[in-house]
Order: C-alpha cells, then structure tokens, then sequence
C-alpha cells in the first residue's frame, strides 16, 4: 500500500501531529528541569547548555521531531499543503491537556481559543471531499 491511501497519510499525518506535540512537552519539561537560562552569567551558560543537551528528554524529542518531520515530509508527497498544514494545530489538544496536567495557567480563552482553532479544522477536512 502506497502513502497515496487515504487511510494511510490520514494516519501519518496524526502520527506526526502526535510526536510534534511529545516534543514540545519534552522540550518544556527539559527546561522546567534545567532551570531559567543564565543570560544575566555568560560563564554559566556553556555548562548550561551542555546539561540540556545531554538531557535524555532532549534526545527522545529529537527522535520525536525527527520520526514526525519524515511522516509530514511523506504526507507532503500526496497532499496539499493547503489542506494538511492547517491539520497540524490539532496538536494544540495535546499542548493543552498537558498545560491541565502539569498545573499551567489555562485561562477559559486559552481553551476557547484552541477549541476554536479546532473547530476550524472540520471545514478544512470538509474541504477535502468537495
């Protein structure tokens, strides 16, 4: 079976929404556990740096990130960018479950705002059959 099967490139695509959105919860949760950058001590920021890099979450976004630019480079060879590109913000569902999670500020406009975002993207996937 080729990418060109609907199910297929439906089901990469939400696998790469999916990872997208583990990267950026694992990148926030590297720096949650790093600290604030020391822009203000220069001498502290190679050691810095190093630390986040070494981080185990830093290597399993990056394995996140790479897996799910593959999957969109692969939905890119079948779709328009017009229509998928848009699907790519129902990651925000993801972002924000996690902002629940871990004790984040949610304000009621953050969640209306995502849930609109949302519902934009059923005329965008309507779109798709006309």
């Amino acid at each position: 079976m080729s990418m060109q099967h609907p199910v297929i490139m439906w089901s990469s695509l939400a696998v790469a929404i999916v990872l997208g959105a583990i990267g950026q919860i694992l990148m926030k949760e590297t720096m949650k556990a790093a600290g604030p950058v020391p822009l203000d001590r220069s001498s502290e920021l190679f050691h810095y740096a190093l630390g986040v890099a070494l981080s185990w979450r830093v290597w399993l976004l990056v394995f996140c990130y790479g897996i799910s630019i593959t999957l969109w480079l692969a939905v890119l060879s079948v779709a328009d960018l017009s229509m998928v590109r848009p699907m790519m913000s129902a990651g925000y569902l993801i972002t924000l479950g996690y902002g629940f999670y871990s004790g984040e500020s949610v304000t009621t406009g953050r969640v209306l705002g995502t849930f609109l975002i949302i519902a934009g993207l059923f005329f965008v996937a309507k779109s798709q059959s006309q």
